[in-house]
């Protein structure tokens, strides 16, 4: 029963964060260059905003590779805040395979530095480390299921590595700078 109702519960939050990004992006779109966030008449380019794919790989007491997409949400400053949608398979349960849905946010300092939380249907996930130019992100956090002894069931100290990639380097990766 709590398996089903927080199923039910994840996909409608993320349909609801997903329709209020979609539309928050698509004024910031067409409001680029303008001080005052009022909608212009300038067509809506799906293309001009800054996503990103993003490969993680996490391991805690089971390892789980997730692939999925993020949108910079503040492409303009140095600090970068993505966040992000994913779905992940974990290693096997007794020959099985399980599949996890992924939402996070992760918060990308101009220093090298990253710190990251998210949830699944099944667990939390809390990590921070190092952040190689936005590109690669090497991080060391905890994760804690919702409910014990589900299957999967993931939680305890993690050690997490993010590969992001996006066909719009100078909005997302951090320019080096030469004198």
């Amino acid at each position: 029963m709590f398996f089903n109702s927080s199923i039910i519960h994840f996909k409608s939050i993320s349909l609801i964060l997903a329709f209020f990004l979609f539309n928050v992006c698509r004024i910031a779109a067409q409001n680029e260059g303008n001080s005052t966030f009022t909608p212009s008449k300038k067509n809506f380019n799906f293309q001009e905003l800054p996503f990103v794919f993003d490969l993680n790989y996490s391991i805690a007491d089971k390892s789980l590779l997730t692939g999925g997409i993020e949108l910079c949400l503040n492409s303009a400053s140095y600090n970068k805040l993505f966040l992000g949608l994913g779905y992940g398979i974990t290693n096997s349960y007794n020959g099985n395979y399980y599949g996890l849905p992924d939402i996070h946010l992760s918060y990308n300092t101009q220093y090298l530095l990253f710190v990251k939380g998210g949830t699944s249907t099944k667990h939390a996930y809390i990590v921070s480390g190092l952040t190689l130019f936005n590109m690669i992100d090497l991080g060391f956090g905890y994760s804690h299921p919702f409910s014990e002894n589900k299957i999967p069931e993931i939680k305890g100290f993690t050690i997490n590595t993010t590969f992001r990639f996006t066909n719009k380097p100078k909005k997302i990766y951090t320019q080096m700078k030469i004198m």
